[in-house]
């Protein structure tokens, strides 16, 4: 059978490795469906605090839906990672800047896991004893040693771990403005396709364009 252009040599004979320019389809899809799930949970998240009654039950409801959502589609994000290589990193970036973009990645899927993770903790601890239906369909479980604490001990890591979502949630959010803010510098200023990887249709800027 004969290989498609991009599998075989410069010579047409013998097949080289594929280098990818951009990432693959479904770690673009995974990338902009937890993106937009997080964004709206962290808008839901400052929602709850300042609604009351039915409308607040309801943000909560909606807020723990999304969250387990962000947990499942990390899971399934990580997953792809660590078996797909992704598009190596432009060559004029530098040494730092290459240890900096890898240590927020890092932090990004440390977040994606420990923020959905600290809320389920929160809801299996509350007195409340809500139960969690996924988009008003599917049951979620509590977590069973969590859940099974004495009062005292439950309270304890409630507040605790309440705490702590919140701070998360803010470190979050301050590590996406400096995600969206690299990728606008190296689009607009380095004029390299560090953005262009992960959105299909943006043309690569090259540096002597004008």
């Amino acid at each position: 059978m004969k290989k498609p252009p991009e599998e075989r040599g410069i010579s047409g004979g013998e097949a080289t490795p594929v280098v990818r320019s951009r990432y693959a389809s479904v770690a673009i899809a995974l990338h902009w469906l937890i993106a937009v799930a997080i964004l709206t949970n962290l808008w839901l998240g400052w929602c709850m605090g300042h609604a009351e009654g039915m409308d607040q039950f309801r943000l909560f409801q909606l807020h723990k839906s999304v969250g387990i959502t962000v947990l499942l589609l990390a899971i399934v994000r990580i997953a792809w990672r660590l078996s797909h290589r992704p598009p190596p990193y432009p060559a004029g970036m530098t040494p730092f800047e290459r240890r900096a973009a890898g240590g927020l990645h890092a932090l990004f899927y440390l977040l994606m896991l420990a923020l959905p993770l600290s809320g389920w903790v929160i809801v299996s601890a509350s007195a409340y004893n809500l139960p969690t239906l996924l988009f008003g369909a599917v049951p979620w479980p509590h977590i069973a040693p969590v859940h099974d604490l004495p009062a005292a001990s439950r309270q304890l890591v409630e507040d605790r771990t309440r705490t702590a979502h919140m701070w998360l949630a803010w470190l979050f959010l301050a590590l996406i403005a400096l995600h969206v803010a690299a990728a606008l510098k190296h689009h607009f200023h380095d004029r390299d396709d560090v953005l262009a990887r992960m959105l299909p249709r943006l043309r690569r800027r090259a540096r002597n364009q004008g």
